[in-house]
């Protein structure tokens, strides 16, 4: 194999790998039998809240003590009900598992002021017990202000990946062409 199509090769390869780490979604609607029908009868009706949560204000800062409170009607014996918070971005700050109490409540202190907590914007606390899709409920709140400990360093991308990845394909393009010689011959 000549150099030249080894190059291309590796360059072929490496911008397959960049552009396999950029993320693809799909969204799709589990109530609906058939997304394109207009027939309503297949629908699946949705259960009554099966679990609630609520906070204590609507905006908080990033020095603030958030208290979420929630309630499980007929909760599974034994078992906890797990929290989770996301960022506007949708990384998880905080998680934890809160045992119920006898009527099936549970409470928790939240605290803004940490470094997962940089972002400005809306945040969803999502709270199940067990592993069915009824007993999930979530909240939102409001995160403003200025982050504690300074500015945030901004994440980077799938457009940093391409860049990586154009950057890798030039050098390898340069290199074939000079035959990795960069000084004149004399």
């Amino acid at each position: 194999m000549s150099t030249h199509k080894e190059y291309a090769l590796i360059a072929i390869l490496a911008t397959a790998a960049v552009v396999g780490v950029v993320p693809a979604f799909a969204a799709t609607n589990p109530y609906l039998a058939c997304p394109d029908c207009n027939d309503t009868s297949n629908i699946q009706q949705i259960p009554p809240l099966a679990i609630t949560v609520t906070t204590d204000k609507p905006v908080y800062d990033h020095n603030s003590q958030i208290m979420v409170t929630g309630h499980v009607a007929n909760p599974y014996p034994g078992q906890d009900v797990t929290v989770e918070v996301t960022s506007p971005s949708g990384n998880v700050v905080s998680a934890a598992q809160l045992p119920l109490d006898n009527s099936g409540n549970f409470v928790t202190k939240i605290n803004t002021a940490g470094s997962l907590w940089f972002e400005n914007g809306q945040y969803a606390i999502t709270v199940q017990q067990g592993d069915q899709q009824a007993r999930v409920n979530s909240a939102v709140f409001q995160l403003t202000g200025e982050p504690q400990g300074g500015s945030a360093i901004p994440e980077f991308g799938p457009i940093a990946a391409l860049v990586l990845a154009i950057a890798i394909i030039s050098i390898i393009a340069v290199s074939a062409k000079t035959g990795l010689r960069f000084m004149p011959k004399y």
